[in-house]
């Protein structure tokens, strides 16, 4: 029997009309072989259990570095949800060829779109080599549904947690547009549904009650949760708590390693007046190479 909880009800119709939005998002995807960038967490699987419902003929791309957390990760949810997962592990010397083609392309600004935009650059490898010409990624909803760890730092003022959602959200469109450039490498059409004003305006409406509980609250997102497993996403992959792109597929802790084999430890790269090793790598063997080419 139906709860007459007038809460619980709010709650249920919420989880609804989220699921609704949704569908409307990927049904704006008007190709039905896609590919989706894939990591086995709740973002990525309600975007494919969404696919997946409307009939779209969809292959998981997941691409690992020194972890295979997201490999291992999205393996036992393609399995659970019938999917086909399709993933490589970069080598050392693969991923500095990606990192110099990548900084060929975009405008860099700060590490962690360099770090997506290279993971991004080997989804985007994959679907090319196996025919897929559009990719799907479900970027904005870590934005939307407090995903980030900053959110916890504003959970009790509720105006400022909005204008930090709208900034980020800003600036996902515009990292949206830098990765758009490296799709073009591969001659791939990059979508994230989830950006889309329609799917944003109603998103960011949504109480923060229902988003994040208190600087505590290490889960987040648990109204999205709620949705992706009445959407038959596995529970292991709803439940997955949220660590950041770069660190589950290991890019960050390579980049380091790359960083090292180099020369470039914190000695130097103070030396050379930069703030550490990574930085050094990126500013000093890439970019100021490239410049002193121009």
């Amino acid at each position: 029997m139906l709860s007459k909880d007038p809460v619980r009800l709010e709650r249920v119709r919420i989880v609804e009309s989220l699921i609704e939005k949704i569908n409307e998002a990927v049904s704006g995807v008007k190709r039905n072989e896609l590919g989706v960038a894939f990591s086995g967490g709740v973002d990525s699987s309600v975007l494919a259990a969404s696919c997946k419902d409307q009939g779209k003929n969809i292959s998981l791309l997941t691409v690992g570095f020194s972890s295979l957390r997201d490999v291992e990760a999205s393996m036992e949810a393609s399995e659970k949800m019938g999917l086909n997962l399709i993933y490589e592990v970069v080598s050392l010397d693969d991923l500095e060829d990606g990192i110099k083609s990548v900084l060929k392309v975009i405008e860099f600004d700060r590490l962690v779109l360099l770090e997506n935009s290279v993971c991004f650059y080997y989804v985007f490898k994959i679907a090319s080599q196996h025919g897929i010409g559009t990719v799907l990624s479900a970027n904005g909803m870590d934005e939307l549904f407090c995903g980030y760890d900053l959110y916890r730092k504003y959970s009790d003022d509720e105006k400022r947690t909005r204008e930090i959602m709208s900034m980020l959200v800003e600036t996902a469109k515009r990292d949206k547009m830098e990765i758009d450039k490296i799709a073009d490498l591969w001659n791939v059409n990059y979508e994230c549904p989830f950006l889309s004003d329609s799917f944003v305006d109603f998103a960011i409406k949504i109480s923060l009650e229902y988003k994040i509980k208190g600087k505590d609250d290490e889960m987040r997102k648990h109204i999205l949760r709620e949705a992706a497993l009445k959407m038959g996403v596995p529970r292991s992959a709803a439940m997955r708590k949220k660590k950041a792109f770069q660190y589950s597929s290991g890019i960050h802790k390579t980049i380091e390693k790359l960083a090292k084999l180099r020369g470039y430890t914190k000695g130097k790269a103070k030396a050379l007046g930069y703030s550490g090793p990574i930085e050094a790598y990126i500013k000093h063997h890439f970019l100021r190479r490239k410049s002193t080419r121009k």
